[in-house]
Formats: structure tokens, C-alpha cells, sequence
């Protein structure tokens, strides 16, 4: 029985290794995304580059990229990891005001997908990023 209880337990361990270190990596995804007023609303595409590490539950890196002429790369803050599911904030710096986002969602493979959302918004941008290593 001890036994049994003993590699049951060692095989949770792993599963939750893989599924956490799974994140592990850069990722680049493209998002639609609503045009200010200088580009009359109309929607443009915007790349950013995930570089993301796991320790435990614990999720650090950095994401780049963004819309305007200069990608800006923001610190992965308050990131966490559960089973295959993630989430962080990113703070984006702007001229008039920084503007924080909500980066939630799961790992499936080499895809992330998930939600981008700023702060004090309901919704936010769909996103879904591929490993690029």
C-alpha cells in the first residue's frame, strides 16, 4: 500500500513538472486590435514576443513588443502557474499615463492561449501564441 500511495504520489509530481515547465520559452503572438483616433478606429495587428520562465508556481520573463513605431518591452509581474494555466500583469508605459494589462490563460503544447486585458476593462484582446523556441 505504501508503495502504491508512493508512486501515485511521484507520478503527480511529474505530471505537474511537465505541465509547469511547459511554459518554459519565447512565444510570439499577433493580436487585432482597436485603432486610436489617429488611426480613425480602424483595427491594426500588433506582435509581441514572450520570453517566459517557470520556478514552481512562480512565472518571470518579459513580454515586447506593442502597438506605435517603438516595441516596448515590459517585466512579467506577480506571474503565476498552475497546472497548465497562467497568469501575470505587464505594465506598459505611456507618454500621458502606464497602462496595465491582465495576461490570463492555459498551455497546450506549443500554444498558449488567453486573454490580454487592461486594467478596470471587463474584456480584453484574444491571443493565442506559438513557441518559437
Amino acid at each position: 500500500m505504501k508503495r502504491a500511495f508512493s508512486l501515485a504520489a511521484l507520478c503527480c509530481a511529474l505530471a505537474l513538472a511537465a505541465a509547469t515547465a511547459g511554459i518554459d520559452g519565447k512565444w510570439v503572438t499577433k493580436m487585432e486590435m482597436k485603432g486610436g483616433k489617429k488611426k480613425g478606429g480602424t483595427a491594426v495587428t500588433v506582435e509581441f514576443a514572450l520570453e517566459l520562465k517557470s520556478d514552481g508556481d512562480k512565472l518571470t520573463g518579459t513580454v515586447s513588443g506593442g502597438p506605435g513605431r517603438r516595441a516596448a518591452s515590459m517585466t512579467v509581474e506577480s506571474g503565476k502557474i498552475e497546472g497548465n494555466k497562467f497568469s501575470f500583469t505587464t505594465v506598459q508605459k505611456g507618454r500621458k499615463a502606464d497602462q496595465k494589462f491582465q495576461w490570463e490563460g492555459a498551455v497546450s503544447g506549443d500554444e498558449l492561449k488567453g486573454t490580454r486585458t487592461p486594467e478596470g476593462r471587463r474584456r480584453g484582446a484574444e491571443f493565442t501564441a506559438k513557441r518559437t523556441s
